[in-house]
């Protein structure tokens, strides 16, 4: 469902501007490095430059494509989060979706209102809001992951399962590092 509008492609950010900048900083701090340290920088930080260039492109295009059905993708990340965990509460959305408690609740609210989401007091704590999608917010979902999946498939078209399957375990294996840090 991309758009009939015709996009420009998305803008890689200056990888090379930047490395030269982050070389410029490096060469004052060299005198207190050893050769070891100085040779491994580089490589790292391209690779999070790359990394990053790549999840806001994708971001970019996402939020793009997904337009015609009034969602983003934050959004369609929350959607996806309480159709695999009906009758969670806003706070665990929020966490599964690294955003703040006050953004999920505002986002929890519009998605609301839209009519995406239904929200009703937890039976052991009526305090505590639960949260499950309604038939149009299943709807909605099931556009927008076909619009993601083909975002997808364009992007890592010419890939090898394999590599694929290398670097999901890689990002895997880094983010199990991450939260034991």
């Amino acid at each position: 469902m991309a758009s009939s509008l015709r996009r420009r492609p998305y803008q890689l950010p200056d990888i090379e501007y930047q490395e030269a900048d982050m070389d410029s900083l490096k060469r004052e701090k060299q005198s207190a490095e050893s050769l070891s340290d100085r040779s491994i920088g580089k490589p790292i930080l391209a690779r999070i430059t790359r990394m990053k260039a790549v999840l806001q492109g994708l971001r970019v295009l996402m939020d793009e494509d997904l337009q015609p059905l009034g969602i983003t993708t934050s959004q369609l990340r929350m959607l996806w989060s309480i159709a695999e965990n009906p009758g969670i509460s806003g706070a665990k959305v929020a966490r599964l979706c690294s955003v703040t408690p006050q953004s999920g609740q505002a986002t929890l609210t519009m998605m609301e209102t839209q009519g995406w989401v239904r929200r009703r007091p937890r039976e052991a704590n009526h305090r505590v809001l639960v949260a499950e999608l309604t038939t149009k917010g299943e709807r909605v979902l099931i556009k927008a992951r076909e619009i993601a999946q083909a975002l997808d498939r364009r992007l890592w078209k010419g890939i090898s399962e394999r590599d694929l399957a290398g670097l999901d375990a890689a990002l895997q294996s880094a983010l199990k590092k991450l939260t034991r840090m």
